[in-house]
């Protein structure tokens, strides 16, 4: 009788680690450290007798932040040879940190937080006010010689938060293990891939994608933290070309961030052929966006076969569907979007239509996952006809913890709307972030690229849909302009949604929020903009009044023009630091009042990825710069007095005309 062979093992390199292979890991400041498997695995066993001599192991959820780090690596997988439920963390500012550990462990109950051993002491003044232990990982000592002890919970992520508070969504082992030699199947990943990434360890994307999936086969890989590659993404691209990468994961809104920052000239010499699945996701991918990156990375041999756009979700562990790197091309659709119904048939080549968009494949289901297109009532649909999206399969998450468990079943809802042709998914926007109008959906995200498009301030435009006074209305939020361009931003807007109230707002720096992974959070800005007291001084137009002006707003206060800039250059110091100041609060999405110069961006203020994005936009406009991305050294970013330097000495030399 022949024994079955046993299934793969994502933890496997543990037990006989792989010599010819390694992960190199950046400092943020270009300079390349490797670690071995073998180094890796005598760490992730100290760490696992750590935690049992702590009395943690089967059952427990241990808490970790999530930083691209070594130290991240093996504290996760010393959690998970423990026998024990990591609970990844994103990093907070001082000021949150403990209201958001309040938050997650009335989620997950954990038996303690792991930390490396320099942010021990650091995390555990603040943790003893909450009850919650810390422990640092050792550096030498006792390892644990037992075999891994495979939890049944392998893995607590939060969701982004792009609709309510960050959730814990619980993925069993069984899940995790076998989606990661999923995508392994999908991309046709092997011992000689190398995954080159930027994305942050807390997201679903960069955890499991990036991470978990090279780990899986004992791979080589390349990680660079998200504010190196937001300070110089070209840093990125040459880790590829000179690593000879040939899978990563890149959330869609970077696409437009190396397109503003890498200019043709920087990628002489450049040679990208070696890639071949970029994965693209984490919001709707722009086709002109998408077309514009490849035309730029072309000449460095990047094939367009490469790029992948696909749909994933934290609660079907990440990936659901998915270009295959095999594909000749990437369809899209073009929708009238206007006229789209849930239940009903979609509206295709809707090319004269004034709502029309198109839209970009997200790929096909992955093998053993299923994707479903419901009706109001939670019915199946057909193929081509518009309803939300459900997931089910092998990769489905046991559900939300809060507490105690809400669970999924055999299908998960998404919220998200879309439909599928000849098995490929294509995803419209939120169910939350729609309304109906003449019977039909309107979302969000086709509203917004219409403000957009005549914004002198796209990226810090945002629509939000909902219903005042009984009656649907779209909300255009718009950052740092004035109010006549806000107006003609309105009325554009409301020439092509005819019958629908549109709203502008004039918002100061820090009003918009996005979640970590730089998507706007609607929901939570229409409670705090739309149904406040403050609307109406916020209110510049109104489709019902389009007079309407706020009488009392100075412009003056919300931004700085170019021409002001002529008059005020040189900036004095305080000044410079002012506007620092007043760029945090945009990119962060909250109020930053006592700064100083010593004020570390990462470790006091908790800038993340696409914060740092946002700062960076939000400077070039206050201070009248075209930055050189080749100069953003990331030092640059490393305190308040640094970032000032840098501004005080461009301001000498360069002003933008």
């Amino acid at each position: 009788m022949t024994t079955p062979a046993l299934p793969p093992h994502m933890m496997s390199w543990l037990e006989a680690p792989p010599a010819e292979h390694s992960l190199r890991f950046s400092d943020g400041h270009g300079t390349w450290t490797s670690y071995s498997y073998k180094a890796m695995a005598e760490q992730v066993r100290r760490n696992a007798h750590r935690l049992h001599r702590e009395g943690i192991g089967s059952g427990d959820v241990v808490l970790l932040l999530g930083q691209n780090t070594i130290g991240f690596v093996t504290s996760l997988f010393g959690i998970l040879h423990a026998g024990a439920t990591p609970a990844i963390v994103a990093p907070v500012a001082p000021d949150m940190t403990v209201s958001r550990l309040k938050s997650v462990i009335d989620s997950v109950g954990p038996a303690a937080l792991l930390a490396t051993a320099d942010h021990a002491p650091i995390l555990e003044g603040v943790a003893r006010s909450i009850g919650l232990r810390v422990l640092a990982e050792s550096t030498d000592g006792p390892m644990d010689d037992s075999g891994p002890e495979q939890p049944e919970a392998a893995l607590i992520q939060f969701s982004s938060g792009s609709t309510s508070d960050p959730r814990g969504v619980q993925i069993p082992w069984s899940a995790l293990n076998t989606h990661v030699f999923g995508i392994h199947e999908w991309l046709s990943i092997d011992e000689d891939s190398r995954v080159v990434s930027w994305l942050p360890f807390y997201h679903d994307m960069g955890l499991v994608g990036c991470l978990l999936m090279p780990l899986a086969i004992g791979g080589s890989a390349s990680f660079m933290p998200p504010q190196e590659f937001i300070g110089h993404p070209l840093r990125w691209l040459r880790e590829i070309s000179e690593s000879g990468g040939t899978a990563c994961a890149i959330a869609a809104f970077s696409l437009s961030h190396i397109l503003r920052r890498v200019r043709p000239e920087q990628l002489e010499g450049l040679d990208l052929s070696s890639m071949r699945s970029m994965i693209i996701g984490a919001e709707r991918i722009a086709p002109d966006v998408l077309s514009a990156f490849h035309q730029l990375l072309a000449p460095t041999g990047l094939a367009h076969d490469a790029l992948l756009p696909a749909y994933g979700l934290a609660e079907a562990t990440l990936a659901v569907t998915g270009i295959r790197p095999d594909s000749d091309e990437i369809h899209t659709q073009l929708v009238d979007t206007s006229t789209l119904e849930i239940g009903k048939s979609v509206p295709f080549h809707a090319a004269e239509s004034p709502s029309a968009a198109r839209l970009v494949s997200c790929g096909r289901p992955l093998t053993g996952i299923g994707v479903d297109i419901l009706d109001a009532d939670g019915g199946p649909l057909p193929e081509g006809t518009f309803g939300e999206i459900a997931v089910r399969g092998y990769s489905l998450a046991t559900g939300y913890r809060k507490g105690g468990l809400t669970a999924f079943g055999d299908r998960h809802a998404t919220g998200d709307m879309g439909f599928v042709v000849d098995n490929e998914l294509y995803v419209v926007g939120r169910a939350g972030d729609s309304v109906k109008q003449n019977g039909r959906p309107l979302f969000a995200e086709d509203v917004q690229v219409m403000a957009a498009a005549v914004s002198p301030k796209p990226q810090r435009t945002v629509a939000l849909l909902g219903a005042l006074s009984g009656a649907n209305a779209a909300v255009i939020v718009v950052e740092d302009c004035t109010e006549g361009e806000a107006c003609v931003v309105g009325s554009s807007v409301a020439s092509r949604l005819p019958g629908l109230r549109v709203i502008v707002l004039l918002v100061p720096h820090g009003t918009l929020q996005r979640t970590t992974s730089g998507k706007p959070r609607r929901r939570a800005m229409w409670q705090e903009l739309v149904m406040s007291d403050d609307t109406a001084s916020r209110t510049v137009w109104d489709s019902l009044d389009p007079s309407v002006r706020s009488a009392d707003r100075s412009t003056a206060n919300l931004r700085i023009s170019s021409d002001a800039v002529e008059e005020r250059n040189p900036l004095k110091r305080a000044d410079i630091v002012e506007q620092i100041r007043v760029a945090l609060c945009s990119a962060l999405g909250r109020e930053v009042t006592e700064l100083s110069e010593t004020t570390s961006l990462f470790e006091d203020l908790a800038v993340d990825s696409s914060s740092v994005l946002e700062l960076l936009l939000t400077l070039e406009e206050l201070v009248g710069l075209e930055i050189d991305p080749e100069a953003l050294e990331p030092e640059i970013f490393e305190t308040v007095g640094s970032l000032a330097d840098y501004v005080e000495s461009d301001l000498a030399k360069t002003t933008r005309v």
